[in-house]
């Protein structure tokens, strides 16, 4: 019986990541599309553990793709592409939300109604591919994890990135990184009274 070592997955992927990369800075759309539905879903997840409005992530991931594709003749060679999608779908999020925040200024200004963007705990649905029991359980329990905190054990936990990664992504040191997991990690075993590895 031959074991598969998430390293080696890991490998795999990032060899599969690069290879796709460096067709698409060529300028193949096959290479894009390969991108993006390989991690629409995990950036559709991530975006949404940030902030829950599902059409302002979904229109955040489109933008993310879009401008990759208008730029890939600029884009330099990157050696992880995951953390570099989860980094600037970050980004783009922020400045999606930049965008809204000055509209709804600019409205009120204005005493335009504006529709609320902000969708309600019952129509969120997170991490459907997620049927155990306790995956879900942790699910809850990650959603009641406040800021940062919350935002990297989704990283680690959802998207199996390292704690190198997150801090990539994230825009903070290894050391906060490691911070922010260990009290998620400590909330999470006294809410749950399991024992996660961080």
């Amino acid at each position: 019986m031959h074991i598969i070592r998430i390293s080696d997955m890991n490998g795999k992927n990032k060899l599969e990541d690069n290879h796709l990369w460096l067709l698409l800075r060529k300028g193949d759309r096959e290479a894009l599309s390969g991108l993006f539905k390989k991690y629409y879903k995990p950036l559709l997840n991530y975006g949404l553990s940030l902030v829950f409005q599902r059409e302002l992530i979904k229109d955040s991931i489109q933008e993310l793709f879009y401008t990759i594709w208008e730029s890939r003749e600029r884009l330099k060679d990157i050696e992880y592409i995951r953390p570099y999608l989860f980094a600037s779908m970050r980004r783009m999020v922020y400045r999606q939300l930049s965008i809204q925040d000055s509209r709804h200024k600019r409205d009120e200004l204005y005493q335009v109604e504006t529709t609320d963007m902000e969708l309600n705990a019952e129509q969120i649905i997170v991490m459907e591919e997620l049927k155990k029991e306790k995956s879900e359980r942790l699910r809850l329990a990650i959603q009641q994890l406040k800021g940062r905190n919350r935002e990297a054990a989704f990283l680690k936990f959802y998207n199996g990135l390292s704690n190198s990664e997150i801090a990539e992504v994230m825009g903070v040191s290894d050391q906060s990184v490691y911070n922010y997991i260990y009290r998620a990690v400590t909330i999470l075993q006294e809410s749950l009274n399991i024992s996660i590895s961080a």
